[in-house]
């Protein structure tokens, strides 16, 4: 009759490690779904932020643009200017 005892309390051990194991499993999957959908907002998020810096980047090339054809344009002016000056 110890036999069977010791073999029931055996059996409930593994139950209860088992109910354990499952609720501590069934945990870890929340939390590594819950982590994936943060890295795929992160991934979203990153992009979104690579394509503002793109088009902040085409937006000061532009201006780097205008601004040397605005100088190279009073540069050109000026010797003009200072040409007509040295001739008078």
């Amino acid at each position: 009759m110890k036999e069977l005892e010791d073999l029931e309390r055996i059996l409930d051990t593994m139950i209860e490690d088992y109910r354990k194991l499952k609720e501590e499993n069934r945990e870890l999957w929340s939390k590594v779904k819950q982590l994936n959908e943060r890295i795929l907002h992160l991934e979203k998020e990153k992009e979104q932020l690579e394509k503002t810096i793109e088009q902040h980047k085409r937006s000061l090339n532009t201006l780097v643009e205008k601004i040397q054809r605005f100088l190279s344009l009073t540069t050109d002016q000026g010797m003009i200017q200072d040409e007509e000056e040295n001739k008078r």
